[in-house]
């Protein structure tokens, strides 16, 4: 299956719509029991990612119905639910508030990601920005693009950059253990800088040529599917340390994204400590 451009505009629509109808609203306007803790203290759900991905559920099944939907707070509720992706023949991934902490703590470092996987295969890929109404989105093969309201898509090819101490990483030092935080941790003059971002706009700054490379503790698929797609279709790589291709049912190990595949294998021997 390749989508079309009235599939994907409808898709975009549907996101931009509940960005302007849920997300921004709630943005910096959340009280009390509106935000609940999750696993730990630092993995929370808001009332906006509820609505959100409620609305972009609804409208995505009215508008495509033989399409299976998997959505970061269903899978919370049921667990089972993220079987589908492997099994579905259309499935549409949603993670309604990628970034909900910073969300809830009032800092614009958040987005809404949604991936189309047919037949286990990320056919496309979308990573929006609420607070700035601007998207990257990519097709399979057809390349990655970054667009505004009435503007024209630009086409993104990413220009690796082959200076060590010029990369900017992306990665969160706390969710690493033991011995890698601590090989992590000094591993950092190496760079000109580590920093922490959403999924959202990691894969975004990436493929923006704005910053070079993430390394990720977590595989969840509404994370990076869409992300990774983005990332390829610009021109980088995305494996597990351990060099596995990513694809949207690979649930274990740690992802490394760079924007070359020579970028990638000189950053792989850096990062492992193994």
């Amino acid at each position: 299956m390749t989508l079309d451009a009235t599939t994907r505009e409808t898709l975009i629509a549907i996101v931009r719509e509940a960005g302007r109808d849920i997300v921004m609203p709630y943005f910096r306007q959340l009280e009390g029991q509106q935000v609940q803790q999750k696993s730990a203290p630092t993995d929370l759900v808001t009332i906006a990612d509820q609505a959100c991905e409620r609305q972009i559920s609804a409208r995505i099944a009215a508008a495509f119905p033989d399409w299976v939907i998997v959505g970061e707070e269903a899978v919370a509720a049921q667990p089972e639910h993220l079987q589908a992706i492997a099994s579905a023949d259309i499935c549409i991934i949603i993670d309604p508030i990628d970034g909900t902490w910073n969300y809830a703590n009032g800092l614009s470092n958040f987005g809404t990601i949604l991936a189309v996987v047919v037949k286990g295969e990320t056919q496309f890929g979308l990573l929006y920005d609420p607070d700035h109404d601007d998207w990257v989105y990519a097709h399979k093969a057809q390349g990655a693009y970054f667009q505004r309201p009435g503007q024209a898509p630009i086409k993104l090819q990413i220009t690796p950059e082959t200076d060590l101490k010029s990369l900017v990483g992306i990665l969160s030092l706390h969710g690493f253990k033991g011995e890698q935080q601590r090989h992590l941790a000094l591993s950092a003059p190496l760079f000109q800088r580590f920093l922490s971002l959403s999924s959202c706009h990691a894969y975004r700054q990436i493929a923006l040529g704005i910053f070079h490379f993430n390394l990720n503790y977590q595989l969840m698929p509404w994370d990076h599917a869409a992300g990774v797609l983005v990332l390829q279709e610009a021109g980088g790589v995305a494996r597990t340390l351990t060099g596995e291709d990513y694809h949207p049912m690979l649930h274990d190990g740690q992802l490394l994204a760079a924007q070359s595949e020579a970028q990638w294998q000189q950053l792989a021997k850096l990062l492992n400590p193994r």
